[in-house]
């Protein structure tokens, strides 16, 4: 098949491409300016055990050294109560009580939530759909952690160990793409959309039976074409035009 025909091909459904194309480039801008993750939040927090001599220790015990491997410890268990629904039930409960309450469901802060643990420090990320879903999180999520009582009852050891929480990072919200990142993912998204359209248009034609023209039938039948019935007027005057 040559070029010309499969530009003829294209032409003849270009509504397919330019359809999906569009389609592809309206749900990628809606869904980068205002979808689930538009928006991220990071902050970061630091879990530290205060150092415990104990008199009737050992030559060898160090007590910096196992406060640094009991805020490991607890970084860990943070980290993994941070992503539970538990956390996600405090953190909405504490949102509808503010001075500024905000109704955002369990499983969205859930969703919304990822905490990454590096030795004592835990990186927060929040990926919302506003600005200001991102602040209200993030903020009900300062709060909590500052106030001992709330996670205590979750995890004792933080009692046990006398730890201490820290936002060393507080919190900062924008957006997840910049505008060059968005454009691009925009743009791919539309290119992927108008090669499905393209994709569509080849596959019609080849289950398509019918004949268009004197090559195609010459082809099919093996036999030459002796006449043609001329196009109607109309389609003369506009390809003429």
């Amino acid at each position: 098949m040559e070029l010309r025909e499969y530009w003829s091909i294209i032409r003849r459904r270009w509504w397919l491409p330019v359809g999906i194309g569009l389609v592809a480039l309206i749900a990628s801008t809606v869904v980068g300016l205002r979808g689930a993750t538009a928006y991220k939040t990071d902050m970061r927090l630091a879990v530290s055990t205060i150092p415990t001599p104990d008199p009737n220790g050992t030559l060898y015990y160090d007590p910096t050294y196992y406060s640094n491997l009991d805020s490991e410890y607890l970084a860990d268990d943070m980290s993994e109560f941070m992503s539970s629904r538990a956390f996600a039930d405090e953190v909405h409960r504490e949102m509808a009580s503010s001075s500024t309450p905000m109704d955002v469901d369990i499983d969205s802060i859930m969703t919304a939530t990822r905490a990454k643990k590096t030795h004592r420090f835990i990186d927060i990320t929040l990926t919302t759909s506003t600005f200001e879903q991102g602040e209200a999180i993030a903020g009900s999520i300062s709060r909590i952690l500052s106030d001992p009582n709330h996670v205590s009852q979750y995890l004792t050891a933080l009692t046990a160990y006398h730890a201490q929480m820290e936002i060393v990072t507080p919190p900062v919200t924008h957006r997840a793409n910049t505008p060059l990142g968005l454009l691009s993912e925009i743009g791919l998204r539309t290119l992927i959309g108008v090669l499905i359209g393209i994709g569509l248009a080849f596959l019609i034609d080849y289950v398509d039976p019918s004949v268009r023209t004197r090559e195609e039938a010459e082809r099919l039948l093996e036999m030459p074409v002796l006449g043609e019935i001329p196009k109607p007027a109309r389609a003369r005057r506009g390809a003429a035009a």
